[in-house]
């Protein structure tokens, strides 16, 4: 299917909307998004996994590389809208922990 992304900037959140699979194919296109609006200053970034139905390792890499260049840009990166597969493989390595909305910034557990 490969992937869709939709960007909307509200009260002060950037949100990405992600449709389709995040994979090898695609994550770059992810990555590059993510990159550029930390790089362009946004503070809060929302990426929301609703309509996401697959996410391998690669796209895992991009979120948590995102998640890392946020912090160091004194800005916050968090998942949403994670159901399914997707949701598990969050838990199941623990990702969930610090990309899932409502945790903490500075790296300990939160909801």
């Amino acid at each position: 299917m490969g992937l869709a992304l939709h960007t909307t900037r509200q009260d002060g959140r950037a949100t990405i909307a992600a449709r389709g699979s995040i994979d090898l194919h695609s994550s770059d296109e992810l990555r590059a998004r993510l990159t550029e609006l930390v790089d362009a200053g946004e503070r809060e970034v929302v990426v929301d996994l609703t309509a996401v139905d697959f996410c391998d390792s690669s796209g895992l890499n991009v979120l948590v590389r995102a998640y890392k260049h946020a912090r160091a840009q004194n800005a916050t990166l968090t998942v949403t809208g994670a159901y399914g597969r997707v949701e598990n493989v969050l838990r199941t390595t623990g990702l969930d922990r610090f990309l899932i909305g409502g945790a903490a910034t500075d790296g300990s557990p939160g909801r």
